[in-house]
C-alpha cells in the first residue's frame, strides 16, 4: 500500500512534467520544433529542475528522485514499444536516452552552478541553445526566457519544503512572456 502511494505521487509529478512540456506555449511562442526529440528535451529540462531541488536539499531522505527517474525511463521505454520498436531497437534507443539524459543533466548542473555562484548565465544560454533549439539561429530573448524560467522555478522549489513540493506535484510556475 505504501509503495503504491509513493508511485502514485511519482506518477502525478511525472504527469505534471509531461503536461508542462507539451504546453503549446513552448512551440508557438518560443519557436520550438514540435518533435519527439524536443519533447524529450523539455521533459529532461523540467525533470532536471526537480532533480536539482533534491540535489541541493541536504535534508532530503526521499526516494522520490530515484523513483521519478525510474518512472520516467519506464515511460520512455513504453512509448518506444508503442511506436513499434522491438526489443533490440528499444535497448539501443534507451542507451541513447540514458546517455543524453546524463549529458544534459551534467550540462545543466554546470550551467546552473555558474549562474548561481557567479551570476553568469552565458553557459546556460549556450546549453539551452544546443539542447532545446539544437543550435538553431534563434532570438537571444527566447534563450534568456528559458534562463529566467529555470531560475524562477528552481528558486520557487527551493523556497518551499520538500513536503510542500511533493504535495503540489512540483507545480511549475507558469509565466508567459510575449516577444
Amino acid at each position: 500500500m505504501i509503495f503504491q502511494k509513493k508511485n502514485n505521487k511519482v506518477e502525478k509529478i511525472y504527469q505534471n512534467i509531461v503536461k508542462i512540456s507539451r504546453s503549446k506555449f513552448f512551440y508557438l511562442e518560443l519557436d520550438l520544433e514540435d518533435s519527439f526529440e524536443t519533447r524529450f528535451d523539455l521533459i529532461i529540462l523540467h525533470a532536471f529542475i526537480i532533480f536539482y531541488f533534491f540535489k541541493t536539499n541536504s535534508n532530503s531522505k526521499s526516494e522520490i528522485s530515484q523513483n521519478l527517474f525510474d518512472h520516467m525511463f519506464a515511460d520512455f521505454e513504453n512509448n518506444l514499444r508503442e511506436l513499434g520498436f522491438g526489443d533490440i531497437a528499444v535497448n539501443k534507443k534507451m542507451k541513447i536516452f540514458v546517455r543524453a539524459f546524463y549529458g544534459r543533466l551534467a550540462q545543466y548542473s554546470k550551467s546552473i552552478e555558474l549562474l548561481r555562484n557567479k551570476g553568469d548565465n552565458s553557459l546556460l544560454q549556450k546549453t539551452l541553445l544546443n539542447n532545446i533549439y539544437k543550435g538553431s539561429n534563434i532570438n537571444k530573448e527566447k534563450t534568456l526566457w528559458f534562463v529566467n524560467y529555470m531560475e524562477e522555478n528552481l528558486n520557487n522549489f527551493i523556497n518551499l519544503s520538500e513536503a510542500e513540493n511533493i504535495n503540489n506535484n512540483f507545480q511549475f510556475l507558469n509565466f508567459k512572456v510575449q516577444f
